[in-house]
């Protein structure tokens, strides 16, 4: 196997160990996930959301990032990748009619080490 893929599915494999982590912290702290990995179609410029989760009057689109501090984190979620995001995240509101009066939030959550960081409201839509 070429060295290269190597490194991706490494790589893919630390994302979803990531995300599992983020998870079970979140449910933990009384949050709801609605869905993980979530990935619109090709074609129409929306992004995969890794984990949607609700808690009260809170509907949070969480990008995470296995990176080794918030910072480069927040860096590694780029405008494009942002946008994305909240392009896949009006699709989502949509289908659920019910949810649309709720507050949406763009958070991120990163590991370094074991215990998950959860940035809430890291970024907004533009």
């Amino acid at each position: 196997m070429p060295r290269g893929r190597e490194s991706h599915i490494a790589a893919e494999r630390r994302g979803r160990l990531a995300e599992t982590l983020c998870v079970v912290s979140l449910r933990l702290r009384g949050w709801r996930i609605l869905e993980r990995r979530l990935v619109g179609k090709r074609g129409q410029g929306v992004g995969e959301i890794d984990v949607i989760a609700k808690r009260g009057r809170v509907i949070a689109f969480i990008e995470v990032k296995a990176r080794t501090t918030a910072s480069t984190a927040l860096e590694a979620v780029t405008a494009p990748q942002r946008a994305r995001i909240a392009r896949a995240a009006e699709i989502f509101i949509a289908r659920f009619p019910g949810d649309q009066d709720y507050e949406v939030r763009f958070d991120v959550m990163t590991l370094s080490g074991f215990l998950p960081v959860h940035l809430a409201d890291a970024w907004r839509p533009e």
